[in-house]
């Protein structure tokens, strides 16, 4: 449960962090689609006033602006095209691209009186760090742009924005070379939407919250699973405590529900067994004197038949009350080692002279009732003696619990007395028995349910049966 939940937590900031992501990168694409396009207007102005001058008089203004103070962009006639180291190209440094240059045909061609200058041809943007702008000098030597220009040009000395740098022919033996920087365009260069310092904050926000959540569930859980194992011990015939009512206002209203069931059922099952043995007691009486007059008859048919009876009456009795008794079973549990405890039963049955076969695996153990375990085998492997004139008994373990078997090659059972078998003084020979009042199979699988287990009736291959007995570990 708590790695579903960190999976969950994760899965939700990963998602929230997308989510966040998204929206900047929307939101900054959308500024530099603003920025871009005014920049690429006032490029295209610059331009187009440069383009208009005599050429004879583009040097002279260009050096009165740099002793004015120049502009916001650098600019410059050169003889020829200048190599530049280019940043990488990204997302963002193409969409920049692609507004200056719409942009700067726009604002050209607005201005122009003629649709010619609107249409250069060659023009060549460039993105660009401070560190790798270069400029000609008047001996055409290549040398970088001075640092006193950078802080002059750029809104913030400490601003990393990369620069725009346009060049263009204006005839055969001159180009323009314009810069200016892309305000607040650190993305141009490259931007980590989750380095190390995002990665740290979403794995400290998704263990916080997993904390707070798992003991948050931990104060909801608790008494369920405390109910759990109490209602388990109740459905395996033990008396489980009365639970603490605490917890959200739900889990105290169902732990009440249940104590009171508990109380309930306690008092169910003791006024049962009172009323059980109340009935023992006032029948024997009644069914000893009967005895006592039958044996002054007689006439010995009905003498017989009469006895008969009450033995058949008595032995009813008797079997109603070894159900109530195994039913409400008291006594403690204690580990058991059924290797030993299979032999012993196996080793009493070798008097009767029939094939006996054990194989077991080594160390096989559980926990219940000693007395009851005892009864339910001696009655299983009694009627695979009886009916099956021989028995073989195997176990093993599985994943979750340990599986008995009891097997014959007797005639076996149809379905229907697969389930017949199971119901009080069912048999199959359908008449009173010494030896079989028709009670241990009901009894077998009782004692089987009370420890948490199962017992079960297959068909053994070339005839007989498998009664196979599951107890969980």
């Amino acid at each position: 449960m708590t790695s579903v939940l960190f999976i969950g937590i994760l899965i939700a900031q990963i998602l929230g962090t997308w989510l966040w992501v998204e929206q900047l990168r929307s939101s900054e694409r959308d500024r530099l689609t603003e920025i871009s396009q005014a920049m690429g207007a006032r490029i295209g102005q610059t331009i187009g006033f440069f383009e208009q001058l005599p050429k004879q008089y583009r040097h002279v203004v260009l050096d009165q602006l740099r002793d004015m103070g120049g502009t916001r962009f650098f600019v410059s006639v050169n003889k020829k095209y200048i190599d530049l180291v280019p940043i990488a190209e990204s997302e963002f440094s193409l969409l920049v691209r692609d507004n200056l240059k719409k942009s700067m045909f726009d604002q050209m061609l607005h201005n122009s009186a003629s649709n010619k200058v609107g249409q250069i041809e060659d023009l060549d943007i460039t993105f660009v760090d401070f560190d790798n702008l270069k400029i000609l000098t008047g001996d055409n030597l290549m040398v970088a742009l001075s640092p006193e220009w950078k802080r002059f040009t750029l809104l913030e000395p400490d601003d990393k924005s990369p620069f725009a740098v346009v060049q263009f022919p204006i005839d055969a033996e001159e180009w323009m070379y314009l810069t200016a920087v892309v305000p607040n365009g650190e993305l141009l260069l490259g931007f980590e939407w989750l380095n190390g310092e995002r990665l740290f904050n979403l794995s400290a926000v998704s263990l916080t919250v997993l904390l707070l959540t798992l003991l948050f569930v931990r104060w909801m859980v608790l008494p369920l699973k405390l109910l759990a194992e109490q209602a388990n011990l109740l459905g395996k015939g033990r008396n489980p405590r009365q639970i603490e009512e605490k917890g959200s206002k739900e889990m105290v209203a169902t732990i009440r529900a249940f104590n009171s069931m508990v109380r309930r059922i306690q008092k169910f099952i003791s006024d049962r067994e009172r009323s059980f043995a109340a009935i023992s007691h006032d029948l024997k009486t009644p069914l000893t004197r009967a005895r006592l007059r039958v044996e002054e008859i007689d006439d010995n048919p009905i003498k017989e038949n009469l006895i008969g009876d009450l033995e058949y009456l008595e032995t009813m009795v008797k079997g109603s009350l070894q159900i109530m008794t195994d039913g409400i079973e008291y006594e403690n549990t204690s580990v058991i080692d059924l290797n030993d405890l299979l032999g012993t039963i196996l080793k009493k049955e070798e008097i009767l002279g029939l094939p006996i076969k054990f194989n077991m695996e080594e160390n096989m153990t559980m926990k219940g009732r000693p007395v009851a375990i005892e009864r339910l085998f001696s009655n299983l492997i009694n009627n695979a003696m009886s009916y099956g004139k021989g028995v073989e008994v195997k176990g093993h373990r599985e994943a979750k619990g340990i599986v008995i078997e009891i097997i014959d090659k007797g005639p076996g059972l149809s379905d229907t007395d697969k389930e017949n078998v199971f119901k009080p003084y069912y048999r199959l020979e359908h008449k009173p028995s010494d030896t079989h009042s028709g009670l241990g199979m009901g009894i077998a699988r009782n004692i089987a349910n009370i420890h948490g287990g199962e017992l079960e009736l297959k068909d053994r291959s070339g005839g007989g049966l498998i009664v196979e007995v599951y107890f969980p570990l």
